[in-house]
């Protein structure tokens, strides 16, 4: 946290003080750090799970409905990622929705938030070399920005792999086809399958991807101008 504190006051003094390439290459550089941020949230939302059904009828000898669905369409039994939202008609005589969030695979979210994590550091890294005008530690900011831009980019790839093997391992589901039923006299009235947040998650970590490689170019840059001004 104090690592973080430092790295805001070089950035606001470098912006305010520093000269007008520095000023440009600080402004980079929080552009990326603020997509990165906005994608560590993205990921955050994308690991809930959460299963929710009602009934418009209080009568308790449908309320076995919800259990059954629950067997039959469960995180369990589903590929993440998704949203879905399903209304279900019992016999014309009460309906059943349901919300059912399924977050993303295992391994998924937690591998994309260490590259967050350490692409965020190479951005406080970028910011204290440009506030210590120091050269060795602007060409680690550079490297590391290379490698993790990649490895946000191949995250990006998996991820967006996901959410088409998604789409077709819960086709059943989301188009209430014969695959899919409850039991006789339950049909399926409506149903919603949404993969936005985890699209938009994965378009984003392409544009964190891009803000990275962007951000290292004009410290290597910035770093060729301080050589110049130095000979």
């Amino acid at each position: 946290m104090q690592g973080i504190l430092q790295s805001t006051m070089s950035t606001k003094r470098l912006i305010l003080e520093g000269s007008e390439k520095t000023k440009q290459t600080s402004i980079f550089l929080l552009i990326a750090g603020f997509g990165l941020l906005i994608l560590l949230t993205l990921s955050y939302l994308g690991t809930g799970t959460s299963w929710t059904c009602e009934l418009d009828n209080s009568d308790p000898k449908h309320a076995y409905i919800c259990k059954q669905l629950r067997k039959d369409a469960s995180c369990m039994s589903l590929t993440g990622p998704i949203n879905t939202e399903i209304i279900l008609d019992i016999n014309n005589e009460v309906k059943a929705s349901a919300l059912i969030i399924c977050p993303w695979e295992n391994g998924i979210s937690e591998l994309r938030v260490c590259f967050i994590l350490g692409a965020l550091l190479t951005v406080i890294l970028g910011i204290s070399s440009l506030a210590k005008e120091d050269k060795k530690l602007s060409e680690v900011h550079i490297n590391s920005a290379y490698f993790f831009s990649l490895l946000l980019a191949i995250a990006a790839c998996f991820d967006l792999y996901a959410i088409e093997d998604s789409v077709v391992n819960n086709f059943s589901l989301c188009t209430l086809t014969e695959e899919f039923t409850v039991e006789s006299g339950v049909n399926g009235e409506r149903m919603e399958c949404s993969h936005g947040i985890y699209r938009f998650t994965v378009y984003t970590g392409f544009i964190c991807s891009l803000l990275l490689i962007i951000a290292a170019l004009q410290v290597k840059n910035w770093r060729s101008n301080l050589s110049m001004i130095a000979g």
